[in-house]
């Protein structure tokens, strides 16, 4: 399983450990390497991404204790030098729905980059909610996808009660991110009713973690509409061309009912040429 780290940093001033709320600027800077350091080393080797400093577009705790409005670009740094392999993202709120940080967001990013920091990627929340204006979300996604970095949706849910509407909504939205060639992408924030954050948002419910209407289209986006199945008969010498999603797969040779080659392999953005050499009787023993 593919994970994301989030996160290393979080200025928000009720999210911060409580024992540092009421420490000065002198007290906190000394304990932000060994922090930075604890984490990349518990964790190397484990994350795909780590959010580094969790939705420092809106939230400033760091830089007002410290009375430094570059301490963004000092965490990026220290965590790439700590762990040079994970890639470092950006992660905040408010970008393509409901708030209008999209231009700051792009912006901050520009900036940073323009400084040499290592950013690698952007983080888009996406908590969901009201009407969904899916023009204006692609508009905004392309406006932040004009950065260059790679997206990912890094915590979609949608609050709505009635459960018809709120498949219909995780649909359109899911799709319209699955198809936009700068998302790479999605996680859901939460799925079971019982320990989500906002359980109207949820698409399990109850004991069983029974799947809801949004869950059941979930699922069926995930494990039937951007799945590729194929069987096909392959004579000696034969070529065979699909079109599939990007994503892993395996390969699966059968002569006369039984399995004789399997083979895994990536299909990515320039697709995959796949040779398979056979060589054998014909027989079955």
């Amino acid at each position: 399983i593919k994970l994301r780290g989030h996160n290393i940093f979080w200025g928000g001033p009720k999210v911060v450990p409580w024992w540092q709320r009421h420490m000065n600027g002198s007290q906190i800077r000394p304990l932000l390497p060994k922090h930075a350091q604890d984490m990349t080393s518990t964790f190397k080797g484990s994350f795909q991404h780590w959010d580094v400093e969790n939705e420092n577009l809106h939230l400033h705790f760091y830089e007002e204790k410290l009375h430094d409005p570059d301490i963004t670009e000092w965490m990026f740094r220290e965590v790439k030098k700590l762990d040079s392999v994970t890639k470092l993202y950006l992660n905040d709120y408010g970008i393509v729905a409901n708030k209008i940080s999209t231009a700051a967001y792009r912006g901050q990013a520009e900036y940073l980059l323009s400084k040499g920091i290592p950013v690698e990627g952007m983080g888009i929340q996406s908590h969901l909610h009201g009407n969904l204006d899916l023009n204006l979300i692609k508009a905004r996604l392309d406006e932040v996808a004009k950065v260059g970095l790679p997206i990912w949706i890094t915590e979609l849910d949608i609050d709505e009660a009635d459960e018809q509407k709120k498949a219909q909504k995780y649909e359109d939205v899911m799709r319209l991110y699955f198809s936009h060639p700068a998302v790479h992408g999605i996680m859901l924030w939460g799925y079971w009713d019982g320990r989500h954050w906002n359980p109207r948002a949820a698409i399990c419910n109850g004991d069983s973690v029974k799947p809801n209407a949004a869950g059941r289209k979930v699922v069926e986006l995930l494990k039937k509409t951007w799945r590729t199945n194929e069987s096909h008969d392959i004579k000696h010498g034969g070529v065979v061309n699909i079109r599939a999603f990007k994503g892993s797969y395996k390969l699966l040779v059968h002569h006369n009912n039984h399995m004789i080659h399997a083979e895994n392999f990536e299909v990515g953005a320039h697709g995959n040429n796949l040779k398979i050499n056979l060589s054998g009787t014909g027989k079955w023993r």
